[in-house]
C-alpha cells in the first residue's frame, strides 16, 4: 500500500562485532549475551518534563526503540509491539526507552499523549524529546539511522529495531521489531539481565485492563491506522479481498490470534499476533470486552453504517472518512486525506493531484 509514513532500513554493525544474525546465535544457544557496544551519552526530556540521560538509567536494563507519532504504519507496529513486551515483563525492574526521530513534531506533551494512548498504566517507559542538533549524534551512537526525505507521505524513513542496553549501559542485543521470535528472544534476555525470574506462567492481568494494557487504543482508536471497534460487535465487516463477514466472537477471536487471516478492507497487516500473549483465558475476557465497546453516539438498535473508504489522492492511500478525517473542497467536492501534510500538499498545489483525486459517493 502506498503512503507508507516509516520504511524498515537495514542495520549492520561493522568491524569484527557480530551482526544480529549472529547475536540471535547466541540466544538461541544460551550462551552468554554478547558486549556489543556502549551506548552513547545524551541528555533529552521525557513525557514527563524531566531531564533523562544516559547515565540516570544506569542501574537497570532498559529496551530502546526510535518512533515518531504521527507515523501511520511502521511506528504504530513497532510500539504494538513494545507494549506487548511491557506486558510480558510486568513486574520486573526492566525500563523501556523510546527516542523520537522527530523533534520538529513530538514535544514532550505531545509523547505524554502518546504514552496515554497506548499504555497509560506502564510507569517504566520513557518517551524522549529529542533536538535536531544531538539526535543525528545519539542515532549514530546507537548504530541507527533515521532520515527525512521530501515525500510528504513518508516523510521520515528509520530503523526498526529494539536495542537491549544491560545497566552498566552496553548495548548486549539488537532485535528485528518485526520477527516474533526476536520478541521473544529479547523477553529472555532482559529476564536474565533484570536478574529475575520470570512472571509465573500462569499469572493473568485483571479482565478489565487487558485493552489497556496490550496497547489496543493506540491502534485501534485511529481509524486511519485500524479499525475502529465501538459498535463492531454483530456487524458486518468488509475484507480485503472484496468478502464479507459478521464479526461475531469467533471472528474477534481470530482477528487477536492471527490478525493477517480476515484483513479488513483499507488496512495494512500491521497487527501483531497475541496467540502467545494471552491464555484461554484472558483471550475470552478480551473478546467479551471488544463485544461491550460501544461509542458514546451509539444509539441503541441502531444499524450500523458501513465505513465509507475514500482514497486520498496525494499518497492514495485507502481511507476510512470519520469526523476528524482531513479535508479540502476542490471545486465543490470534497476531497479526504490519510493526514494534515498530504491535505497540505493537496492545497497548496491542487492541479497536481486532481486528476488522481478518488472520492466516492
Amino acid at each position: 500500500m502506498a503512503g507508507v509514513a516509516c520504511a524498515v532500513l537495514v542495520w549492520r554493525l561493522s568491524g569484527s562485532k557480530p551482526a544480529p544474525a549472529e547475536f540471535y546465535a547466541y540466544s538461541a544457544s544460551g550462551r552468554s549475551l554478547p558486549n556489543l557496544w556502549v551506548a552513547p551519552p545524551f541528555s533529552y526530556v521525557d513525557q514527563q518534563g524531566t531531564v533523562v540521560t544516559n547515565a540516570t538509567l544506569r542501574g537497570r536494563p532498559w529496551i530502546a526503540d526510535f518512533i515518531f507519532t504521527e507515523c501511520t504504519s511502521a511506528c504504530p507496529m513497532m510500539t504494538s509491539r513494545m507494549v506487548l513486551i511491557q506486558h510480558a515483563l510486568a513486574g520486573l525492574d526492566v525500563q523501556f526507552v523510546s527516542f523520537s526521530v522527530d523533534p520538529r513534531h513530538d514535544t514532550p506533551s505531545v509523547l505524554a499523549t502518546y504514552a496515554r494512548t497506548w499504555n497509560r498504566a506502564e510507569t517504566r517507559w520513557t518517551l524522549l524529546s529529542t533536538d535536531a542538533r544531538r539526535l543525528p549524534d545519539t542515532l549514530a551512537g546507537f548504530r541507527v539511522t533515521a532520515e527525512r526525505t521530501k515525500d510528504p507521505t513518508n516523510p521520515i524513513v528509520h530503523s526498526s529495531v529494539f536495542l537491549l542496553v544491560d545497566p552498566d549501559g552496553r548495548v548486549r542485543g539488537v532485535y528485528d521489531s518485526s520477527d516474533d521470535a526476536a520478541r521473544s528472544r529479547l523477553g529472555t534476555d532482559a529476564r536474565r539481565l533484570a536478574d529475575q525470574e520470570a512472571l509465573h506462567a500462569g499469572q493473568e492481568a485483571e479482565a478489565d485492563d487487558l485493552y489497556a494494557s496490550l496497547g489496543c487504543t493506540g491502534c485501534h482508536a485511529n481509524p486511519q491506522v485500524a479499525p475502529l471497534l465501538d459498535d463492531l460487535s454483530g456487524a458486518q465487516v468488509k475484507l480485503q479481498d472484496g468478502t464479507t463477514v459478521t464479526a461475531d466472537d469467533a471472528y474477534l477471536r481470530r482477528s487477536i490470534v492471527d490478525p493477517a487471516a480476515q484483513l479488513v478492507a483499507g488496512y495494512s497487516p500491521l497487527m501483531p499476533s497475541y496467540a502467545a500473549e494471552l491464555s484461554e483465558t484472558q483471550l475470552a475476557e478480551l473478546v467479551r470486552e471488544v463485544d461491550a465497546r460501544r461509542s458514546a453516539s451509539a444509539a441503541p438498535g441502531s444499524p450500523d453504517e458501513p465505513a465509507r473508504l475514500v482514497t486520498d489522492p496525494v499518497c492514495h492511500m485507502t481511507v476510512r472518512v470519520g469526523p476528524d478525517t482531513p479535508l479540502a473542497t476542490d471545486h465543490g467536492r470534497e476531497v479526504y486525506f490519510c493526514s494534515d501534510r498530504c491535505r497540505d500538499s493537496f492545497v497548496a498545489n491542487p492541479f497536481k493531484f486532481t486528476k488522481s483525486a478518488v472520492s466516492p459517493p
